[in-house]
């Protein structure tokens, strides 16, 4: 190889040499246009960093300005002192290789130096994903951690179940199953032998399930609203109980019930037939038993919701139990004194 490069120069603008004013291993630079040319094998002569398929730099290549690459440019090895600046893509956008290995970036991944976007321009969070899925593959689980310390995961394990867990120690607090089944505080539907709560995912019905971890007297299920508890589901070691608050604590101006007997002869029972199946049943009419003992009914007669369908009232006739009881009672007051006109009347 020549130890010396033989150049030929010219300051008209857009001046290139031809094949005649070259040879091979000349080089000719239009100062004007800052362009380089030389001659190839062929006798053809390229613009370098233009046509050229390849260019390879031994050693080390210092550029101060702008370098333009239109075609191939392979980096062995590189090492960049300043932020380059792509000509093209988008702002924020992620550099990548596409489907050509061609460097590129482009809106459907950004990064703004604080928020990554998956599917956004905008990402408004450490990631935002957008219009699209995340997906996990061989070890599906995602966990959350303060610092090093782990406070919770959620795993989907190669029976298709779901299992949420809290702490360190990944501690199983609830699960999805395959069937589509809500356990908490279970790993299996709940039995005589497992504790916990479940909705059992039925095609045909819902059902819950709810253990009690041994045989005394355990509170099942609360109601709540803003006074406080006002109804309770409790078991015991073979009954249960529905119960509705009712602790003298919570009442005041308490007084003998009067007027029972009357109310109970004024009761409307009925039988009649369902709408839904035809079947048979017995009773009273909301309305009509609400005219009475007014405690018994919830709703209102024909009500509607804002759609228009009907909103049927409802009837629990528990709330029946202390009429009957204070009527009985002045049933038998009467019976009793009764009798004893008769056994007075008798005794003359």
């Amino acid at each position: 190889m020549a130890n010396t490069i033989i150049t030929k120069n010219s300051i008209t603008a857009s001046a290139v040499p031809t094949s005649g004013q070259l040879v091979q291993g000349e080089l000719a630079v239009n100062v004007t246009d800052k362009r380089l040319f030389t001659e190839n094998s062929a006798g053809t002569v390229v613009e370098v960093g233009t046509n050229p398929s390849t260019i390879a730099v031994v050693g080390n290549a210092t550029v101060g300005g702008t370098l333009g690459v239109t075609g191939l440019a392979t980096l062995a090895s590189s090492t960049l002192t300043a932020n380059p600046t792509l000509s093209g893509g988008t702002a924020n956008g992620v550099t990548y290789l596409n489907g050509s290995k061609v460097l590129t970036s482009g809106s459907a991944l950004t990064f703004d130096g604080t928020n990554l976007g998956i599917g956004t321009s905008s990402p408004g969070a450490k990631l935002d994903l957008s219009n699209g899925a995340l997906r996990l593959s061989s070890f599906y689980q995602v966990q959350w951690f303060s610092g090093a310390t782990q406070l919770g995961s959620i795993l989907a394990d190669s029976g298709s179940n779901i299992t949420f867990q809290t702490g360190s120690s990944n501690t199983e607090r609830a699960r999805i199953t395959s069937s589509g089944s809500l356990l908490v505080g279970a790993a299996s539907l709940p039995s005589a032998s497992v504790k916990g709560s479940a909705f059992l995912g039925d095609a045909n019905q819902g059902r819950l399930y709810v253990s009690a971890d041994n045989t005394g007297a355990r509170d099942l299920a609360y109601w709540i609203n803003p006074n406080g508890v006002v109804g309770t589901i409790t078991t015991t070691g073979s009954a249960t109980a529905y119960n509705t608050s009712s602790d003298y604590r919570l009442k005041n101006t308490i007084t003998p019930m009067t007027g029972a007997l009357a109310k109970v002869a004024a009761l409307k029972p009925v039988t009649y037939k369902w709408n839904a199946d035809g079947s048979n049943g017995e009773g009273f009419i909301a309305h009509e038993l609400a005219e009475i003992v007014s405690g018994c009914v919830t709703g209102e007669k024909d009500a509607v919701d804002a759609d228009g369908n009907p909103r049927y009232q409802g009837i629990d006739t528990s709330f029946l139990v202390a009429t009957l009881t204070a009527a009985i009672q002045e049933q038998q007051a009467l019976i009793t004194s009764l009798t004893a006109r008769i056994t007075a009347l008798e005794g003359n």
